[in-house]
């Protein structure tokens, strides 16, 4: 964790989120407590945590999270991040504070057989949090005991709580486990194993997992589909994309990376349903179902519910 004074602030991005999830505007000259980490965000600002630290080091405030580090690429829509000059690190007795410190322990051996439900997408914004509110509330409304999780992406509240809001009774995510970013790892696999263990509880009656960001990108999601087990314990996946030739990419990829055995039904949702003519174009191009998580949220708790139901 490092204490920062913001220089500039970027008008396009110049909200910080705060423990409770509350947000507020920062101004020059704001004092604020961060996490070293990285971000390779498609749709967002690119950076990476500093070789060195030095007092005076001008460094960027890569999201509102609080993730900081070394800007290596802007975003045309967004520029450049809010810049803020690195003052010190914070230390608790003679160690320095690492978010590690309070991480959840990792955890070996076989995933537990709690039913997963996995979303994903084939980019950030593509609705995949979306999909996750509805499913959850749709259950929860219906007494189910449901847990949730986020895989991947950089560390942030906001879906979080969107889910537990919903009606998630226990909900963690990648720095649960000590991580400000999941593009500081090279797999996901023992974070997200871990992290079903945790959710995994005995009166769980199953477990929404959003995959964060895209099936390929910077955050290593891809790296998840080398996990028999984990796919073994899927009753359906939900891929949200926001355009026709994702929608095709995203299947044509998880054909060729997942075996025949392990593929289980999917549905696809997200933006490229907001019109009746993708889901017409998908289901019978490609005999896949499709339902938007607003206008037919019955449909998609109908599919997930079916697929609850053959598991």
């Amino acid at each position: 964790l490092v204490v920062v004074c913001v220089q500039e602030v970027n008008p396009a991005y110049p909200m910080l989120e705060l423990p409770d999830g509350t947000e507020l505007s920062i101004t020059k000259g704001t004092i604020l407590v961060g996490a070293l980490g990285s971000r390779k965000a498609l749709h967002g600002f690119s950076g990476r945590v500093p070789s060195e630290l030095y007092v005076g080091q001008q460094l960027s405030l890569l999201n509102k999270g609080g993730v900081i580090g070394e800007c290596t690429a802007f975003h045309r829509d967004l520029e450049w991040p809010t810049q803020v000059e690195y003052l010190g690190t914070v230390f608790q007795g003679d160690g320095k504070v690492n978010l590690a410190d309070a991480a959840l322990p990792l955890i070996e051996g076989p995933l537990p057989k709690t039913p997963l439900i996995l979303v994903l997408g084939t980019c950030m914004n593509s609705g995949k949090t979306t999909v996750c509110t509805r499913v959850i509330e749709t259950f929860a409304s219906r007494g189910f005991h449901i847990n949730s999780g986020k895989v991947a992406g950089v560390a942030c509240k906001q879906d979080l709580l969107a889910m537990s809001r919903s009606g998630a009774k226990q909900v963690l995510s990648f720095h649960d486990f000590g991580l400000a970013s999941s593009s500081d790892v090279d797999s996901l696999v023992p974070v997200t194993r871990s992290l079903v263990h945790h959710l995994a509880t005995p009166e769980t009656d199953f477990i929404v997992l959003e995959m964060g960001d895209g099936i390929l990108g910077g955050y290593h999601v891809s790296t998840l589909f080398s996990d028999k087990e984990l796919f073994d314990r899927q009753v359906c996946r939900v891929v949200c994309a926001n355009d026709l030739m994702g929608v095709w990419g995203a299947l044509q990829w998880m054909d060729q990376n997942v075996e025949k055995d392990l593929n289980g039904p999917v549905l696809i949702s997200g933006p490229v349903t907001d019109s009746g003519q993708g889901v017409d174009y998908i289901e019978s191009n490609w005999s896949v179902p499709a339902a938007n998580p607003f206008d037919s949220p019955g449909k998609l708790c109908s599919f997930v519910q079916k697929s609850l139901q053959s598991c």
